[in-house]
């Protein structure tokens, strides 16, 4: 009634599929049916409808935005796709509004600490798993859109499986002269999956990603000259190749190599700071053993990368993060019980070892009620660019350690009210050693960062959504954050304290429509001279219309109306959110 089969599996939380039923994490799936009856560009528009996700930076389509889980700070929040971590050495964290989503067949989302699985994710991860061409699935897709002030998406896809080689290929170009003053997007991505059965049990695999955007970000910056202007450039590749064999009936195995390349590049048209030019280069791999039956699954991995940034602003100019780790996970079913205990060893070149336990419960009521229970340590890796960066603003802090955190939470999920599912999860995250700024001790004149607050988010969010009525379902779902610095007593401010989200959905499969609304509390602190305004919602509604089927063929308008009623919705007025927007399209699938 209320979940598509593939919402109904996640792999994140233990790095092995598993029922979400078993899952003692706070997760969110979305899908690429889900994207689809968006019609979303690139990832931050998607993860702006999740609720417990905030995302930092939205305005023009592919403009350069971060996600924030449950008010982390950006660089704690883990992005991956295809098993590569995306966060840059830089401030470790990426910018979502360059991912592109034609590729994308579901993203999983966990909702506070996966240290235990993945390393440096103190706030959460975001898991993108893309597509691939199947026998059942073959074909393709064409599509093409326009909007306000010459806004434009092209995309294309082809896919297939025969004789044990599949094949998966998007290519798309999004492009728009600026919704705002000096703001405009340029932006091209191509996209492959190849893999081949080389025997009933094995199989390799190889993906590789390109996304290029050359983008105007405004008039100015929070923290330069109300004069300068700046562009940027950003470009990533990255690619995975994979060897997946079952070794028996009860034993897989995985082996996995991967490559990241970011390059950044901003251009700042006053003459107080020039052109800026940085890479961001790593190197990884990965082995990974899956023993299951009926009733246990245990994993066993070790991952090992090495990444260099390279930036004029870095003491020394150029860095290196060596990284090695070692994880064991384990989920046991008894009955209507499962239990989740997981741990992983970290080391680096550059800080102490970490061990990061975790320990899960999920317990099945009856058929449609599940309570789970968690606990876990975390950690964020300092980045290079937190620990060396030397510029005009700031002086390098090289002993600068990682932020930790001990959290705990629980939720309830229940379908056991009549057309109606409600989901609550309430989580409290003590944080240690977390970054803050203060005076350089060896310039007055610039900042530095310390390890020094220690923080307490704690807070709930709440989802419900009612079967389909007429074709007509509702959607809401709210969340509060409690953010507060425990050395002073005082509420952080720009973490997001109140998230409303609102949405109505009608499907009688030949027409769909969804209109979404968004409320976001930015908490800012009106002492930095930011002009904020967000005090009402901000509604998109989105329509598919099926024109033509044929056997397998089909041909489908699209069309959105975003900011439907002219919200505001923006933490600094220099960077308004769009007003009232159009754009239409038209998709062909065969």
């Amino acid at each position: 009634m209320y979940f598509k089969p593939e919402e109904l599996v996640a792999e994140t939380p233990t790095r092995s599929p598993k029922p979400v039923s078993k899952t003692a994490e706070n997760v969110t799936v979305v899908t690429a049916s889900d994207i689809q009856l968006m019609n979303a560009h690139t990832l931050a528009e998607v993860l702006n409808m999740v609720t417990g996700v905030q995302v930092f930076g939205l305005g023009d389509p592919g403009i350069r935005a971060n996600a924030l889980i449950q008010g982390s700070d950006q660089q704690q929040v883990t992005v991956i796709i295809d098993g590569v971590v995306l966060n840059d050495l830089a401030d470790n964290s990426v910018d979502v509004g360059l991912i592109p989503v034609q590729n994308i067949e579901k993203i999983e989302i966990i909702k506070g600490p996966a240290s235990s699985a993945w390393g440096s994710a103190l706030g959460g991860v975001v898991n993108i798993l893309t597509k691939a061409g199947t026998p059942n699935n073959q074909g393709g897709m064409l599509s093409a859109s326009y909007g306000t002030r010459s806004t434009e998406d092209f995309r294309a896809e082809a896919r297939g499986k025969q004789n044990g080689f599949g094949y998966y290929l998007s290519v798309g170009r999004l492009q728009t002269d600026g919704l705002l003053p000096n703001f405009h997007v340029n932006g091209d991505n191509v996209y492959t999956k190849l893999t081949y059965a080389l025997t009933d049990k094995t199989n390799v695999l190889f993906a590789f990603g390109y996304e290029k955007d050359r983008r105007g970000v405004g008039n100015q910056t929070i923290f330069l000259p109300n004069d300068l202007s700046e562009d940027d450039a950003q470009s990533m590749q990255h690619a995975t190749i994979a060897l997946n064999s079952s070794l028996n009936q009860n034993l897989d195995l995985n082996v996995s190599i991967r490559t990241l390349r970011q390059v950044f590049e901003d251009d700042f048209s006053g003459v107080v700071v020039d052109s800026q030019h940085a890479t961001d280069k790593s190197y990884g791999s990965s082995a990974k053993l899956t023993w299951k039956n009926e009733s246990q699954v245990i994993v066993l991995g070790t991952d090992a990368d090495a990444k260099t940034f390279d930036s004029p602003t870095i003491s020394g100019k150029e860095r290196e993060l060596r990284k090695w780790a070692v994880y064991a996970n384990d989920t046991i079913s008894l009955s209507r019980l499962s239990i989740t205990p997981g741990v992983r060893y970290d080391r680096t070149n550059s800080n102490n070892a970490i061990t990061s336990p975790s320990l899960g419960l999920a317990y099945k009521v009856e058929n449609s009620t599940i309570v789970r229970l968690y606990a876990a340590k975390g950690f964020t890796n300092p980045p290079v660019g937190f620990t060396f960066t030397d510029n005009l603003f700031f002086t390098p802090n090289p002993d600068l350690k990682a932020e930790k955190v001990y959290s705990y939470q629980a939720g309830v999920e229940t379908a056991s009210l009549k057309y109606l599912w409600t989901k609550i999860s309430v989580f409290w995250n003590e944080i240690r050693d977390a970054f803050a700024v203060e005076t350089s001790p060896v310039d007055p004149a610039r900042q530095m960062l310390i390890n020094q607050t220690r923080q307490r988010r704690r807070g709930v969010d709440f989802e419900v959504k009612t079967a389909p009525v007429y074709n007509t379902s509702v959607s809401a779902g709210a969340e509060y954050v409690d953010a507060i610095d425990l050395d002073t007593d005082t509420r952080l401010k720009l973490q997001p304290t109140r998230i409303y989200d609102l949405g109505l959905h009608y499907d009688d499969q030949s027409f769909k429509a969804l209109l979404n609304g968004r409320y976001i509390d930015w908490n800012v602190d009106t002492s930095w001279g930011l002009n904020a305004s967000y005090g009402s919602f901000v509604f998109d509604l989105h329509m598919i219309k099926k024109i033509v089927q044929h056997n397998d063929a089909s041909l489908e308008a699209f069309a959105d109306v975003h900011n439907l009623f002219n919200g505001s919705q923006y933490f600094d007025a220099r960077y308004k959110n769009p007003n009232r927007w159009v754009e239409a399209g038209i998709r062909y699938n065969f």
